[in-house]
């Protein structure tokens, strides 16, 4: 019985360490941004790296948009990149890109060490789109954190 209980606690543990993202995953992670554009109306961006972060904003509708470069924490882009998982990500599909007929296009790019993702308008893709919203709202609370 205790032997069975001991395999049963190392199974669990195994598991646990399986199903764990590892830190190395997100390691290679180089820059962060996500840019918004609104047609003639403008455009916002936000980019990440390891200790900066540098808001712009451009155009008519996007005149209260901060733009500033500033020193970021690092526990805030660990934060930042504890949440992507980069096989998820290169299974992401774009949408279709709307600027070209004026209309409004969301872009995420993320480099990395090996490979550079950029997805244009992925909320159509509902299964994959959601990590890449969750990071959406967490670079917006970056912005107003150090604006």
């Amino acid at each position: 019985m205790k032997l069975l209980k001991s395999g049963l606690i190392l199974s669990v543990f195994a598991i646990f360490l399986v199903s764990c993202k590892t830190v190395a995953q997100n390691s290679n992670i180089k820059s962060i941004s996500f840019t918004n554009t609104y047609g003639r109306g403008g455009m916002t961006s936000v980019k990440v790296t390891k200790d900066s972060i540098e808001t712009t904003g451009r155009g008519g509708r996007v005149t209260d948009f901060p733009n500033y470069s500033k020193k970021m924490a690092a526990a805030d882009w660990n934060s930042l990149t504890a949440s992507l998982d980069l096989n998820m990500l290169s299974q992401t599909k774009s949408g279709e890109r709307k600027g070209v007929y004026d209309g409004h296009d969301e872009i995420f790019r993320i480099v990395t060490a090996e490979k550079e993702y950029e997805i244009f308008n992925a909320s159509g893709d509902a299964k994959n789109y959601k990590q890449l919203e969750k990071l959406k709202t967490k670079l917006t609370a970056l912005t107003a954190k150090y604006k």
